[in-house]
């Protein structure tokens, strides 16, 4: 038997909380009730954490789509690696410390911006804009406003030329590439209090086994999903301080519904996360998917990851009043 029950609702939103509490108990007058058995699940609704784009940084605190945005110029369009559904990808870990893997998608690079004008009229503009001191030995007499121009005849008409141009674009890719952050800081938010009734929170907690107990039978798991709107694959590891509650996911890109694991907790646990938590999620990132673009909404407000949880009680439900 499974019955689904909505006590709690928390919408966590840039560091702060809302509550509602759907049910009043106390007017419930019996001393000893007892819902379910040992085979009864139910399922209690719990936290929403809307994570925005303006939130996601890397180390420098540069905004993280601007800094794939300017990645997607410096890799290639053809990529050497895709994933069981067909997908190509980047493996961010590799671009550090595998030079082979780098030496790859540098010459997939070089031979687009022979064979693709749009391509080459891109890095002629980042360059302009952003490493135009880096070139300009390259081009004596040439001014900034002048640069893009003459580095698209050059690249294109130059053959004598273009190894020294491919020079100095390898060391800024190779750098470039190499900086990007594996490890995403960590996110941080603060939730002050749970407007939760302690009868509740007893009918919860009533008749759970403890740690000590082999099999048990009466328990309490967080479990729910990410909707993960970002171009990448990663794994998310949030802490519910001051409780020890951990767990890791697997996130895929561009996927509404991952799956996160179910974490047991105990008494103790929810009766501290009621009083007020910090959650710290840390986001390691595993495969860029380059060309994708981030989904920024209509008006640039569209959370980039969704993390909703719930509770799962298994065993009857028990509570006096």
């Amino acid at each position: 038997m499974k019955k689904f029950f909505s006590l709690i609702l928390l919408c966590a939103v840039s560091s702060t909380a809302c509550v509602d509490l759907e049910y009043d108990l106390s007017k419930i007058s019996t001393d000893d009730i007892a819902i379910g058995d040992e085979s009864s699940q139910f399922e209690v609704p719990l936290l929403k954490v809307y994570i925005g784009m303006g939130e996601l940084t890397d180390v420098d605190g540069d905004a993280i789509d601007a800094v794939f945005d300017e990645a997607d110029i410096w890799l290639p369009s053809q990529l050497p690696d895709k994933d069981e559904n067909g997908n190509y990808f980047v493996s961010l870990s590799r671009l550090a410390d595998d030079n082979e893997y780098v030496d790859g998608l540098l010459s997939g690079l070089f031979n687009q911006l022979l064979s693709d004008s749009e391509r080459l009229d891109q890095m002629a503009s980042l360059l302009q804009e952003k490493y135009f001191e880096d070139f300009s030995p390259l081009f004596p007499g040439t001014s900034q406003a002048e640069f893009k121009a003459e580095f698209i005849d050059q690249y294109a008409n130059n053959e004598q030329k273009r190894p020294q141009l491919n020079g100095k674009l390898e060391e800024l890719a190779r750098g470039y590439l190499a900086k990007l952050d594996v490890d995403l800081p960590p996110i941080s938010y603060n939730v002050d209090r749970v407007e939760l009734s302690d009868d509740v929170v007893d009918m919860l907690i009533e008749n759970l086994d403890g740690k000590e107990v082999a099999e048990p039978k009466n328990t309490l798991h967080m479990a729910g999903t990410i909707d993960n709107r970002l171009p990448f694959s990663a794994t998310a590891t949030p802490l519910f301080m001051p409780t020890e509650v951990t767990f890791t996911a697997e996130i895929e890109a561009n996927n509404d519904a991952n799956v996160l694991p179910e974490t047991r907790i105990f008494a103790d646990d929810l009766q501290t996360i009621v009083r007020g938590l910090t959650i710290d999620i840390n986001v390691h990132v595993d495969k860029y998917y380059p060309g994708r673009g981030f989904d920024r909404g209509t008006d640039g407000s569209q959370p980039q990851l969704s993390i909703i949880l719930h509770l799962i009680k298994r065993g009857a439900l028990k509570f006096d009043l």
